[in-house]
Parts: C-alpha cells; structure tokens; sequence
C-alpha cells in the first residue's frame, strides 16, 4: 500500500466519525454520529453478513456431492481472478451455471445475493441478466449467453469469521462478494450492459442510468478550466482495470475534486454513490463515508464527446477506490448502436477483501 493510501486510511477513521466535508452534502447512506448508533450500524452490518452466511449454507444444502464439487473452490488468486465479461463461448468459467438448475436451486441462488446486495443492486444484476436475453432474442452470432447463463462460485470456506468470496457472473456482469467476517465488498465488481436499455412489460429498463445520467451531470457543472482539465489528453474507448487487470492501477488523471464548488461536490458524490450502493445499506454505510472524506483527493476523467447519447468513458479515482465506465459503439452481428456498456468498480489495495 502506498504512502498515500495510508495516509487516507488514517484521516478517513477520523473522518467517518463526524463526516464532515467542507462544501459537500452528506450522502444519504451516512455513517452513524454517535456510539449508540454506531454500535447499531455494527449489529445491522453483522445481520447482514449473517444472512448471507445463512443463505450460502442453505443453497450449499440443495446441491449434490457431484455439484458441490463444481461450485466450491480454494480461495487462491487464481480462482478469485477467472471472471469475465466475455460469453461462454470465448471465456471459460468454472462453478454451476443458472441453466443447469433446478428452479429451487435458482431461487436459493438468488436469495444470496438479496441480503449481500441492496434492493437497487440485486434489481441492477437481475436487469443485466435478463438484458442478455433480450440480446440473445434480437439475434446475431450465437456465441453461449442469454438470461440464465450466469454462474455461481463458492472459494474459501463460508463462515462468520474466515475469508471467503461468493463469485457470480457470466457475460457483462461479474460480482465478486468477499466475506471477512462481519465485513463485506464488492470490489472488484463488472457491470456491463447489452443492450443498456430495452423494454420489459411496457417499462424501460436501462440498469445504468445513474452511472450514466450523473457522470453527465458531473461533466456539464465544470467550467472551462475544470473541463479542460477533466478531459484526458489520450482518447480511451475502453475500460483499462476490468478481467485480467487484478492488482494493476492507474495513474490519477483529470481534474481534481478539490477544484470544485460545494455543488459540485455534491454531484460527483452523487455519482460515486452509484457505484457502493449496491452493496446491501447496512454494510456500504462505512464505505459512503470513506468516499465522502477522501472527496477533495478524488479526480474526474473523461474521453469522448461532452454531447449526450455518444461512445463515452469516464474514470473516477481516489484513494480508496477506482471506477471506470466506457459506453460504446456497437459493431458486428450483435451490434445495436451506443447500446453497449462495460464498467468497473474496484478497491485500491482491497479488492477480494485483501486488507480486511
């Protein structure tokens, strides 16, 4: 861990306490201000580590000794890194497949990723997963995706106080949840999107509109100068830390948030919270405040046209976490216009859990 990264841990105990940020609105997810609360927002993360311990158990219990075996791993690095966005057809994954079974092993699937996620979350994974057959339905080259073709992986051996990761993905979307005892992260977490939006029942579905919609927020408040600095000097089309990428980081680039008015500050906290909020309220509490006093040592970086509805990328980076979002152009058999969206959230020196 850098100088650097150390130094922000320690203000960031301090800060959390009183989350005070000169300029910047307290997010809506603010970490507790007194002992009493403080000692309730510990019990509620320990219910929530709880239930998905529970959860894990009772899927575990549904399995064969045959699935079993596919489903759990050692918890080593070469297992916590095979995950991808990539089909089945040109990625091959290891654990259960959703497809493969029965409708009450699905079930019990997705009830560990309830009481792991927030309702916002799980609705993100679940709009993802279905987008992907959505995209199976339009056509194109066939190449092993669709809506129930996402896998569950079990590495370490789950308990309420050892390490261990609950790995769930398939084509644009892998969720990596590490569990170390009472504590919990998503980083490193992919979300993509194919189509980003589409109809369900008459509603529009687009599971990435606040990441979306708030980094255009984020961009239109900044001025000439801010702009100006914000936009990277190299174009960048692409996420550059997503599958492969474990332990690399990049360089901070674009305009820091210590630039930016009070209102500003808000926006871009608007935009951060996007990206912990699905992980369940009780434990991204602690997280919201991390993000929030390392405010002013966090940049903005964006490549592509400041017009709406254009292949864009975007980068936001502080000391504790790194999130990229690259909204593409379509091409090929399966291409459907700036309908394609791959993005990631990681957590510098603590992805998989790694300082917990």
């Amino acid at each position: 861990m850098s100088l650097r990264h150390i130094e922000y841990r320690l203000a960031t105990a301090v800060a959390a306490t009183a989350l005070v940020v000169t300029g910047a609105a307290a997010p809506s997810a603010a970490a507790p201000t007194s002992s009493t609360s403080s000692t309730s927002s510990t019990d509620a993360a320990a219910t929530a580590a709880s239930q998905v311990l529970t959860a894990v158990n009772t899927f575990l219990g549904t399995l064969s000794s045959s699935q079993k075996t596919a489903v759990q791993a050692t918890r080593t690095q070469a297992n916590l890194s095979k995950w991808s966005n990539l089909p089945d057809a040109l990625f091959t994954r290891a654990g259960l497949r959703m497809d493969k079974l029965t409708s009450a092993q699905q079930t019990a699937v997705l009830n560990i990723l309830r009481p792991a996620l927030s309702p916002a979350g799980f609705e993100q994974v679940t709009g993802i997963t279905y987008g992907d057959g959505v995209l199976k339905a339009q056509g194109g080259i066939d190449l092993d995706f669709g809506a129930d073709h996402y896998w569950i992986r079990i590495l370490g051996t789950p308990s309420a106080t050892g390490k261990w990761t609950i790995q769930y993905g398939g084509h644009h979307l892998a969720v990596n949840i590490t569990m170390s005892g009472d504590t919990m992260t998503l980083g490193p977490t992919l979300w993509g999107a194919q189509p980003a939006y589409y109809t369900k029942s008459g509603a529009t579905v687009e599971p990435l509109v606040g990441e979306t919609d708030k980094a255009y927020t984020v961009l239109q408040s900044l001025n000439s100068t801010q702009l100006a600095a914000a936009v990277l000097d190299t174009p960048v089309k692409e996420i550059v830390l997503g599958a492969g990428q474990d332990g690399k980081t990049l360089a901070y680039d674009g305009v820091r948030a210590s630039t930016f008015t009070s209102a500003q500050k808000t926006l871009l906290l608007d935009l951060v919270n996007e990206w912990i909020t699905p992980l369940n309220t009780e434990q991204a509490a602690a997280k919201l405040a991390e993000a929030q006093a390392g405010l002013d040592q966090t940049y903005f970086a964006w490549s592509g046209s400041t017009a709406a509805n254009q292949p864009v990328y975007y980068r936001v980076q502080s000391p504790a976490f790194t999130i990229e979002f690259a909204h593409q152009q379509g091409s090929g058999a399966n291409a459907g216009g700036i309908t394609h969206i791959h993005s990631i959230y990681r957590e510098n020196g603590n992805d998989y859990g790694a300082e917990d």
